[in-house]
């Protein structure tokens, strides 16, 4: 399982660049970062900076020449940082650290809670986990203590409790600070919809807000919740439970992927397919692989070593015609023909011309490729970066 409880960001500054998006998301340009459109791919905030940090309730940590900034959605600058670190806004509060010690700011900049910790997270539901003298608790948007420093560890608050490890051991707390389910686990998740994943003598299993047990803790493994569902791991084979605990699709596959948009990507015999929430098989598993649903409802596949596009009914949306050298790489993947390399995107469309003598992956936007005995670097659109004539 994996805890998120939000990044340790490093401070430093910018030099923006002013556009407008409601969906900015970080991309590298080679050894320099921006941020691009997540639905259109179009460049928003120029490539400039050393280290970006993804959007959290529209300001971006954003670090060049060491020095610091948080900006909006438009690149403009909102804060100018004076600390060493700083974490990403949660419930208008962002973490700070000045030397040796932690305090939360607001989106004004103003410090509202003094640097007095040894450690601060997010808040989440009106309270944020801090430690001090080695020991977690609990404080409120005010800086009050509301539950002292005395646990070895603690997630924040989900669903009106929190996780807490006291003793070698997980339980579960409520916002007055009374052990609620009792510390018995080896590990613990956040509360999602009334119901958490644990652990126990190296078993996973779910259980409600009561501690009482709904999927029996006797799993191999249990993802997180997506789409309102888990991944179960039984023995070598893999299958879906809901937040009852019901096993709603049968541990009958040799791996199975997250649902997104509905769907969920699944193996069985070396070959690939997708199914349905109520396990019916949508795309019969019939491919060497499968690239994941794009939001027109179509994904990439590999039948007889060639890449086509196909859509959730099984219907061919562009023929399987290119001979597959590697996976795709941001979005872009080598095809050969004749003896020369291009690019290929996700709607089976030649993005890149095939115009050279061999190709490797785009990494970072760049692609290194090589033309008439030369090495040169090309975009994503196939212009030359480096090494050009």
């Amino acid at each position: 399982m994996t805890f998120n409880r939000g990044l340790l960001l490093t401070i430093s500054i910018i030099v923006p660049f002013f556009c407008f998006s409601q969906n900015p998301v970080p991309y590298k340009w080679g050894e320099k970062y921006g941020f691009i459109d997540a639905v259109s791919g179009k460049v928003l905030i120029n490539p400039i900076y050393d280290k970006v940090y993804p959007f959290s309730e529209n300001r971006a940590l954003v670090y060049r020449l060491g020095k610091g900034y948080f900006i909006d959605p438009t690149g403009t600058i909102k804060i100018i940082l004076k600390y060493d670190s700083a974490l990403s806004f949660t419930e208008d509060y962002s973490g700070v650290k000045l030397g040796p010690n932690w305090g939360y700011i607001d989106k004004l900049g103003t410090l509202k809670i003094p640097l007095k910790f040894e450690k601060t997270y997010p808040f989440s539901e009106g309270m944020a986990v801090v430690q001090k003298t080695g020991k977690y608790g609990y404080i409120d948007k005010s800086g009050k203590e509301v539950i002292s420093p005395q646990f070895d560890f603690a997630l924040e608050f989900a669903n009106g409790l929190a996780a807490v490890k006291k003793g070698g051991k997980y339980g579960y707390i409520n916002t007055s600070g009374k052990l609620v389910i009792p510390a018995v686990y080896d590990k613990a998740a956040n509360f999602y919809n009334g119901v958490s994943v644990v652990a126990q003598n190296g078993k996973y299993g779910i259980i409600d807000k009561t501690g009482n047990v709904l999927l029996p803790i006797e799993q191999d493994w249990v993802s997180v919740f997506s789409e309102e569902l888990v991944r179960v791991k039984k023995g070598e084979l893999w299958g879906f439970a809901n937040i009852s605990g019901v096993m709603l699709i049968p541990a009958m596959y040799d791996w199975a992927a997250d649902f997104q948009t509905g769907y969920a990507k699944v193996k069985k015999n070396n070959r690939y397919g997708f199914i349905d929430k109520t396990g019916t098989i949508v795309i019969p598993l019939e491919y060497q692989w499968l690239e994941d649903l794009d939001a027109d409802g179509e994904v990439m596949a590999v039948k007889s070593g060639n890449w086509g596009c196909i859509n959730t009914k099984n219907e061919i949306v562009a023929p399987f015609k290119y001979k597959v050298i590697r996976p795709f790489s941001e979005d872009l993947a080598v095809i050969t023909i004749g003896g020369k390399y291009g690019y290929l995107d996700k709607k089976c469309k030649l993005a890149i011309p095939f115009l050279y003598d061999y190709a490797y992956d785009v990494v970072n936007g760049w692609a290194e490729v090589v033309k008439a005995d030369r090495t040169l670097f090309i975009d994503r659109h196939g212009n030359c970066v480096k090494y050009c004539e």
